[in-house]
């Protein structure tokens, strides 16, 4: 109960968000090291920044894996421009476009090739899903088709990478918010970097990270 009222707090802090009915808050969990749930009536997204968090003092460019799948009967949509990156300055990035991903990574095919070993596992939590369809702002250059939108429903996946690029060489240490936000959803979920170890509380299965 401990764990579960203090990520339902973060949640609420982060979030200048419409007043919601009882019981429909965002509950926001750190269900590994670099995975944090985001979780409301309408909406599911479970985020993994495991090679972000090894890279983000490193590179001028990062990705956060994410996915998303409605958690009632109605679907939602997200747009490209409904996704941005608060950094710890409180400065806000939004997604670059495909055509200055391609300029910032020259070889994208190659850097994924490396992060692939550095991915934590995101469908397994998402026993409900049945089809899954790639998000589908980025891509390698001539494999698949870029495109501004997608929607998910109770059963149809949505997963895929979100590049962000930093204003200067690197990303600085600090607690970022990875937001998706519509006229629909307000998601909030809390990065930091340096990735905190867990500690587990006395509860069983219970997780907390000082954010």
């Amino acid at each position: 109960m401990k764990a579960t009222r203090l990520f339902t707090g973060i949640a609420l802090a982060l979030a200048a968000a419409p007043v919601l009915a009882e019981g429909d808050a965002p509950v926001v969990r750190q269900v590994g090291k670099t995975v944090v749930e985001w979780r409301s009536p309408l909406l599911k997204t479970v985020v993994g920044y495991k090679w972000a968090n090894a890279n983000f003092d490193k590179s001028r460019w990062i990705f956060f894996e994410a996915a998303f799948l409605a958690s009632g009967g109605k679907p939602v949509g997200v747009d490209r421009e409904d996704v941005s990156l608060v950094m710890p300055d409180g400065t806000t990035l939004s997604l670059p476009s495909q055509k200055r991903l391609a300029e910032g990574v020259p070889d994208l095919r190659f850097l994924l090739k490396k992060a692939e070993v550095s991915r934590d596992p995101l469908t397994g939590y998402f026993p409900s899903a049945l089809h899954e369809q790639r998000i589908p702002f980025f891509t390698v250059p001539g494999e698949d088709i870029v495109m501004d939108e997608f929607s998910v429903n109770h059963s149809l996946l949505a997963r895929g990478d979100l590049f962000f690029e930093a204003p200067g060489q690197t990303f600085p240490p600090g607690l970022y918010t990875l937001k998706v936000a519509n006229k629909e959803v307000d998601v909030r979920i809390p990065i930091r970097f340096p990735a905190a170890p867990l500690e587990r509380s006395k509860a069983k299965g219970d997780k907390t990270v000082p954010w």
